[in-house]
């Protein structure tokens, strides 16, 4: 089986797969006990504007560090969708409402 040398695209692509993996792992960290301990953030660029979506975190871990990771992704995809004139669609998200916690996970409500 022959492998190919991935694009640069697909390496770019796989950069933003690595540091949304990172920034999944920080708010996955902490188990849910009680959802006033957890916020939310948006994050990503979808091409057309706005943001990607919500995900939540723990106030318990290194928030500081957490959402600069967020703001790095989201810088990030926004050069991607520029550089590879990637399209999406124009819907808005909406903004979560709450969290609550189930089974350890902590889901957004909208």
């Amino acid at each position: 089986m022959v492998k190919r040398e991935l694009t640069e695209q697909e390496k770019d692509h796989r950069e933003l797969m690595e540091l949304f993996h990172e920034i999944e792992t920080l708010a996955n960290s902490i188990s849910c006990n009680d959802s006033n301990d957890w916020s939310f953030v948006a994050y990503g660029s979808k091409a057309c504007g706005g943001p990607k979506g919500f995900i939540a975190y723990s106030n318990k871990i290194n928030t500081q560090k957490f959402l600069e990771k967020v703001e790095l992704y989201t810088q990030k995809e926004r050069e991607y969708n520029e550089k590879w004139g990637i399209i999406s669609t124009c819907d808005v998200q909406p903004t979560p409402k709450y969290i609550t916690c189930e089974n350890g996970r902590a889901v957004l409500k909208y």
